[in-house]
């Protein structure tokens, strides 16, 4: 009888498990690059993040070893990079640069994707903000491992996230269309965010008041034209929707946000699509146009 007949295979031990070595990856997209430290810059790439020493041209390799990488970021100053994976409950990993060693694994309620990962320039912690079906912002001290507060926002896409510089107590989020503030305010133990919306001028640069849009006619005295009453009185509305609803004439569209960059005073700029460039209080939540469009025929 032939010994090697009907034989099984040996099962591998750890000890005899390897791994190859990443040689080589290329490719670039899109998606966000940034720097590690004053070196090296590092961008996803498929199922890896790749790290170029922009002085020697050296590169280094970053597996994530369940799936494709959804949502990055990166924190220079302290020189961690954060990813999650692309998988059901998905996952978010910090690793160290240039160690690469993982030091945080945090598990949300996400049940897709994340879309935006954003660190803060001060202390351990790190913004999530989740894909369909829960459109969720959450805050994290990352060092802890500890999911400090959330706010879901359901149906609302965010294009770009950001801590304040000098405060991370306050995140900008926006999207083509709205530019909203938070600020996480905190009790002891308990952390809670506060929405503050901003309101953008028109396409034309133009700001509304929001106070003459609630009245049917406030600059009209004449008792002729009948009581001055709200415009969503006049639209029998009750509840939430008197408290926002808008007529239709009074609806314009509003400049598309496309970049933006906190101050050292903690207000914000922001560039728009139409060529406005915007100033934003950080404390008062309003916009200012400070550059007007240039016409088409100026040189």
């Amino acid at each position: 009888m032939d010994p090697l007949k009907g034989a099984g295979r040996r099962p591998v031990s750890p000890m005899h498990r390897a791994e190859l070595e990443v040689k080589w990856v290329q490719g670039f997209t899109n998606r966000k690059v940034g720097f590690v430290n004053n070196r090296t810059v590092c961008y996803p790439c498929g199922n890896y993040i790749i790290f170029i020493n922009i002085e020697t041209r050296e590169r280094s390799f970053l597996r994530c070893r369940y799936g494709s990488i959804g949502a990055f970021g990166v924190n220079a100053s302290q020189n961690i990079v954060a990813f999650s994976d692309r998988q059901l409950n998905p996952t978010i990993y910090i690793y160290t640069f240039p160690g690469l060693k993982k030091i945080a694994k945090l598990k949300g309620q996400a049940s897709l994707d994340y879309s935006l990962l954003a660190f803060s320039y001060t202390g351990p912690y790190l913004a999530t903000y989740s894909s369909l079906p829960e459109f969720c912002l959450s805050v994290w001290n990352w060092q802890n491992k500890i999911l400090l507060c959330s706010q879901s926002q359901p149906g609302v896409e965010v294009t770009a996230m950001s801590f304040n510089p000098m405060s991370w107590h306050q995140l900008c989020l926006f999207n083509g269309t709205s530019v909203t503030l938070w600020s996480i305010e905190r009790s002891n133990k308990e952390h809670i965010l506060i929405s503050n919306p901003v309101k953008l001028p028109g396409e034309d640069g133009s700001l509304t008041d929001e106070e003459n849009s609630f009245l049917s006619h406030p600059n009209v005295s004449d008792p002729y034209f009948g009581p001055v009453l709200p415009n969503s009185a006049i639209a029998g509305l009750v509840g939430d929707e008197a408290e926002t609803f808008k007529p239709k004439d009074d609806i314009q569209p509003c400049v598309r946000p496309t970049v933006h960059c906190w101050t050292p005073d903690s207000d914000l700029y922001m560039g728009c699509e139409e060529g406005y460039f915007l100033k934003i209080g950080a404390d008062t939540f309003k916009a200012v146009v400070l550059t007007q469009k240039l016409s088409p025929d100026a040189k």
